[in-house]
């Protein structure tokens, strides 16, 4: 299906790249160039909306017990990646257990941003996937937060230090993070698009199909020019953590796309996996550590998921995916 070059030129000249590109130049510029908070909310909601529906539309029609190995390998990689990354940044990094946690439960989590540009180059190439992974983003959502505070707690009383958290928080947490916006709008429009299943999408086909490109490469300019507002604090961050940023993404890349071979998906779906377990949260993560890990200091986290990793994955990650998942997923064949 090409060399990763070419993979990478298409990439590079997508429409939501180039925007996100623009939003980056934007912000470098210093121009003043904001989207309206109304605008800005519907753009959001649309999408993740559109998202959930299409993946409950999906689920529908491969029925529930076609697919709940893939279901189990995405919520192992939100257990799995958060707790061996905690120990990386902990040990060998040399991070504050509170840091380590709140990191790790950024990278455990996923960006919905990544998964819709990787899904936008999966239709630029024409390479079909499985529909029912669009329901997968909210799922991967509150099991790595939940095992990142597990893990703070347990590393602060293990160094005897007093526990940042409350005895509630783990209920507290897990309550904000199953209620936030982007849980709440994916799950409950997977469940709308799964109760009208195809028969229902062929009446807002217009909406939630043919327009959907447009309303992202918008979404992808204004996440340029707040990634680009982000870049001052790689040095807060420090050189660990932008290697750390760079490096991690492709080895729980290669988890993701192991686990979709082992679970049967397509190059597609393979890709699409893999590119959830290695993109990093900016948007539910970093408001539940906010209030359970007050201690962790958000330039760390945001430096590293919206400075780092998000524009890596954006601009060269995607392509490595998909030619990894395509080498694999040919062996395995």
């Amino acid at each position: 299906m090409g060399s990763i070059l070419e993979l990478a030129l298409i990439n590079l000249t997508s429409p939501v790249v180039l925007f996100f590109a623009l939003g980056l130049f934007i912000t470098i510029l210093k121009a003043k160039i904001e989207f309206p908070g109304a605008i800005s909310d519907f753009i959001t909601i649309y999408l993740l909306v559109a998202i959930g529906f299409k993946g409950g539309v999906a689920i529908a029609q491969a029925g529930l017990s076609s697919i709940m190995m893939t279901i189990s390998g995405a919520v192992f990689l939100g257990i799995f990646i958060p707790l061996y990354c905690f120990f990386i940044l902990w040990r060998v990094g040399k991070l504050k257990s509170d840091d380590a946690a709140a990191i790790a439960g950024h990278y455990g989590s996923i960006s919905v941003v990544t998964f819709m540009a990787a899904a936008a180059f999966l239709t630029n190439m024409q390479v079909n996937y499985e529909g029912y992974l669009n329901g997968l983003p909210a799922l991967m959502e509150v099991p790595a937060i939940v095992v990142a505070l597990i893990l703070a707690s347990w590393a602060n009383q293990k160094n005897r230090e007093n526990s940042a958290l409350e005895e509630t928080s783990f209920v507290q947490v897990t309550k904000q993070v199953v209620l936030s916006k982007s849980v709440v709008l994916l799950l409950g429009a997977m469940v709308v698009g799964y109760l009208t299943g195809p028969k229902g999408m062929a009446t807002v086909e217009v909406f939630y199909k043919d327009i959907f490109m447009g309303m992202l490469s918008l979404f992808m300019l204004e996440m340029g020019i707040v990634a680009a507002g982000k870049l001052g604090e790689l040095k807060k961050a420090g050189v660990f953590l932008v290697i750390f940023g760079v490096l991690l993404p492709p080895v729980n890349a290669l988890l993701g796309i192991l686990i979709g071979a082992a679970a049967g998906l397509s190059v597609g779906g393979a890709t699409l996996l893999g590119v959830l377990a290695a993109s990093s949260s900016y948007i539910v993560a970093p408001a539940a550590m906010r209030v359970s890990l007050p201690k962790a200091n958000p330039a760390l986290y945001l430096g590293a998921s919206l400075g780092v990793t998000l524009p890596f994955n954006l601009v060269v990650g995607i392509p490595i995916y998909f030619y990894m998942a395509d080498y694999f997923i040919k062996m395995v064949n």
